[in-house]
């Protein structure tokens, strides 16, 4: 009597040799055994019985982008970079003139002035930072896909919201408003929050709260769409 080989996965029949079955794509050379069943044909009711339901596949979209070349992809949610490093060697410089009696006191004035200037010239800046983004997605398909991934790697300490076509970010008193836009990328556009408008009085804090938390919102959206792949 011939005997007949069948995949335990989906009971599709399959030859001596193949390696994956033919209906639902199952490895069949690691096998420890398989089925052995007459060959002879099957009974005429149990001919017309529907073909066992198969497990569906969960394949990723398969994202395109159309966005600048100068859009900014992030392969790091490091901060993003301080404008005004230079700052400390004006303050070391001007108190060692004080200590030496000279006029050290102007030169912390004039580095304090420009330093302040350019923080807040920075800060407005990274408000219109364009990011590459993918095609044809929804914030209700960001809000589906980040929203797990956030919650998962950052808990409490990160809130994200969508009220209508609003997506926010609440992380430590700063807002973040992710912004689509047509050419396949996207902005953060940072607020204060209401506690953080009450209680926030050190400028420099802020900025570097600001360059953080641009950085890792904008990193984890483009992480979550594989932009860094495209």
């Amino acid at each position: 009597m011939k005997m007949a080989k069948f995949c335990e996965n989906c009971g599709t029949k399959y030859e001596e040799g193949a390696r994956f079955c033919s209906g639902c794509g199952a490895p069949l050379e690691n096998k420890s055994g398989f089925i052995a069943l007459d060959d002879s044909p099957l009974p005429a009711h149990e001919r017309n019985m529907p073909a066992p339901a198969q497990n569906a596949l969960i394949t990723e979209p398969q994202y395109t982008s159309s966005a600048p070349p100068n859009a900014i992809t992030l392969k790091s949610s490091a901060p993003i970079p301080s404008k005004i490093g230079w700052s400390k060697w004006g303050y070391i410089a001007g108190f060692l003139l004080i200590a030496a009696g000279g006029f050290g006191i102007i030169i912390l004035l004039v580095v304090l002035m420009i330093s302040i200037f350019q923080m807040s010239f920075h800060m407005d800046k990274m408000r219109r930072l364009k990011f590459k983004f993918v095609n044809n997605v929804s914030n209700d398909d960001i809000y589906n896909k980040l929203s797990p991934i956030l919650t998962q790697k950052y808990g409490d300490k990160i809130e994200f919201d969508q009220e209508g076509d609003t997506l926010s970010v609440h992380y430590k008193s700063i807002i973040y408003d992710i912004n689509l836009h047509e050419d396949s990328t996207f902005s953060i556009w940072w607020r204060k929050s209401i506690t953080g408008a009450i209680f926030s009085f050190n400028g420099w804090k802020r900025y570097k709260k600001i360059r953080i938390g641009t950085a890792m919102v904008a990193y984890e959206l483009q992480k979550a769409f594989h932009v860094c792949k495209l």
